[in-house]
This record gives C-alpha cells, structure tokens and sequence, in this order.
C-alpha cells in the first residue's frame, strides 16, 4: 500500500512540473515574440529595415500563430511589414501585409503622420463591411382598429366593443447592405407574438325595451403568433459613436397560430377555455403590414449596439368574413361576432449588429469610379 501511494505521489508530482514547464515554455515563447516586435520597431526607427521581415517571420511565422503574437501585436507587426515592403519597393509582399492587417483589423485606421504610399495602397483596398448581421428582441403593446362592426343582433349598432391592448415580445433577424453612405436597405425574417383584450355589454342597448332583461359581458382574450418577413430601408446621419436612424418598409406576415379564451356572463357564466382561429378559418393565414420607426446605433468598435422603436400598422383586414358566423361557441355560447379589423403593434427593441469583413483589393476600373483617373495612375 505504502509503495503504490509514493507512486501515485511521484506520478502526481511529474504532471504538475510538467504542466508548469508548459506554462513557462508558452510564456517565454510570447515575451520573445513581443521582443521581436519591439527590436523591429526600433530598427525600423533607426533606418535598419532589410532584417526586419526575417525577425518577425522567423522559425515559419511561428509569432503569427495562436501562441505568438497578441491581437494587438499582430497588428502592430502586419502594419510594420506593409511600410518596410513599401520602402524596400516589394509592392506584392506589402500588399499581402495590408490583406493581413484588414484581416485582423477592420477599417484600420490612418494617421495623418503615415507616408503617403501607405495611404495609397489602403485605397486600393475594400475595408469597410461587406453586410451586416443584426438581432433585436423587445416588447410591444397590440392596438385594434376596427374597420367593419358586427354583433350577434340583427343591429349591428347595439354592440359597443372596447379594445384593450396586451403586452407581447417580438424578435427580428436581418442582413444589412450598405447602398451608399448613410442609406442601408434591409431583410431578414421576424417573429412578434401579438395580444389584445375585447370586451363589452352584448345587449345593453336593450334594456329600455326589455328592462328585465339580463346583461351578457363579454370578455375575450386573443393571441397570435406570426412570422414576419420585412423589408425596410434605413436612413442615419454619424455623429461620434452614435448614429441616429430613421426606418421604414413592409412585411409580409404569416400567422402560425392564433387562440381566444374568456368567458361571458348573464343567465349563467359561460367559459371559452382556448379556441383555435386557424382551426374553424376565422383568421386570414397571410397578411401584409408596414411600419416606420426610429433609433440609434451605438458603435463599438466595429459592431453597434442598437435601441429602436417602431410602429406597425396592419395592412388588412386580419377576419375571413365568410366564416364570421360559422364558429357555435363564439356565436351562441359568447354571444360574439368578430368585428372586421387590422393589428397595430408599437415595439421596443434593443439589438446587435455584426459587421462582416472580408478585404479585397479593388479592380483598376472600380479604383477609377472612387477616386478618379488621376489617383488611380498614381497607384500604379
């Protein structure tokens, strides 16, 4: 027993001196690179450029890999090959240094100390973001409009409805395209869960006639699922960080799954446990809608963060009229006939938006339509 615990001490003690010679062997790999960096750094300074791709690029570029340099040294090292193959006339070598340094910092940007051959070849060069990938998700509040009233009476005036709006959440994701500076236009695909309470006095108008008569309250709750598919447009002017936006588009709606449930008192208390919309064709299963909003894009760094609010305005009449009368339980048990009416919703959203990059030098003739005949010969 004694023999195999000084065993499993001896294996236990190996393990740790070996994971900490890792450790140090990865820690001293790193201080050497962010050496290499500093000494090129000053040999660039001093005016000594011919060693310093051979120091950077040392033992196969081994500094460029997971365990070298830091993402803010990767930087720095990139930057620093594409000015030294600049200055040694090596256009393809500064070139692939430029790719690199995109790659690893979008939209890099420029000091107006860089020697004008550095700017040159950054305009040659696609740094801003291909497309843009954006999420949000938030609150909204359902409004109805009616458009058409109708009751369980011959006299559609009898029934006075009220239409009480419910808390629902909505989500949204899209892809974004720069059409020129400012302007984006925008697709993607959306979900909102809608809500709304209706509820009413289905016979008060006949008490003069019928004084004895016993009230029916009606009260409803109706919910819906729906997919959205927008398309907008967004307009927004930079100011710092912050970039105030307008948006506006439409969307074609499609309605997985709508319920109501309530109940309705009088004689006795009649309750509506969940009624399927879908099921017995009392909603339209495709819609269209449009919407205007406002916002603000919070950048950091090459994302945002987003804050909007946005108002959706139905586009038509959500009821299949032909079946207003065909559901038992609404129309006898209720003592309800749904009114012909649009969904409004007013949303609040908070989001993300990912820049997608992808550095590509520009053709001659798309370098002639940015900056001209003049600038595209002094490139060459």
């Amino acid at each position: 027993m004694m023999l195999n615990k000084n065993i499993s001490a001896v294996i236990i003690f190996g393990l740790l001196i070996f994971c900490s010679c890792n450790q140090l062997l990865a820690q001293q790999r790193s201080l050497n690179c962010t050496q290499k960096l500093n000494q090129a750094e000053d040999m660039f300074d001093a005016g000594s450029l011919s060693e310093i791709p051979e120091l950077l690029n040392g033992n196969r570029g081994k500094c460029f890999n997971k365990d070298g340099f830091s993402k803010e040294e990767k930087i720095r090292a990139y930057r620093l090959l594409a000015l030294v193959h600049l200055f040694n006339d090596n256009g393809p070598e500064a070139e692939d240094a430029v790719i690199n340094l995109l790659s690893a910092d979008p939209e890099h940007p420029l000091s107006p100390d860089d020697p004008i051959e550095l700017k040159y070849l950054f305009d040659k060069y696609r740094s801003e973001p291909i497309f843009r990938i954006g999420v949000k998700a938030g609150a909204n509040q359902t409004f109805i409009r009616s458009i058409g009233e109708f009751g369980s009476y011959s006299n559609s005036d009898e029934v006075s409805k009220e239409y009480k709006s419910g808390l629902g959440f909505q989500a949204e994701l899209t892809f974004e395209y720069t059409i020129i500076e400012n302007l984006e236009v925008l697709g993607g695909i959306g979900w909102s869960l809608n809500k709304y309470e209706i509820s009413y006095n289905s016979i008060t108008s006949l008490e003069e006639t019928y004084p004895e008569s016993v009230s029916f309250n009606v009260a409803l709750t109706e919910t819906q699922n729906i997919i959205k598919v927008p398309v907008m447009v967004r307009y927004g002017y930079t100011f710092g960080n912050w970039t105030p936006y307008a948006t506006a588009g439409i969307s074609i709606d499609y309605l997985l799954n709508g319920s109501m449930s309530g109940s309705r008192s009088g004689t006795t208390t009649r309750q509506l446990p969940s009624l399927a919309l879908l099921d017995d064709n009392l909603r339209k299963q495709i819609n269209w809608s449009y919407f205007a909003g406002i916002g603000a894009k919070l950048k950091t760094k090459t994302d945002f963060i987003l804050f909007e609010v946005r108002y959706n305005m139905g586009g038509s009449n959500t009821v299949r009229t032909k079946y207003r009368y065909s559901n038992e339980k609404l129309l006898f048990d209720m003592a309800h006939v749904d009114d012909d009416k649009v969904i409004n919703s007013l949303s609040v959203s908070i989001g993300y938006i990912k820049s997608i990059y992808k550095p590509k030098k520009y053709s001659n003739k798309k370098l002639e339509k940015r900056f001209g005949k003049k600038k595209n010969k002094t490139d060459e």
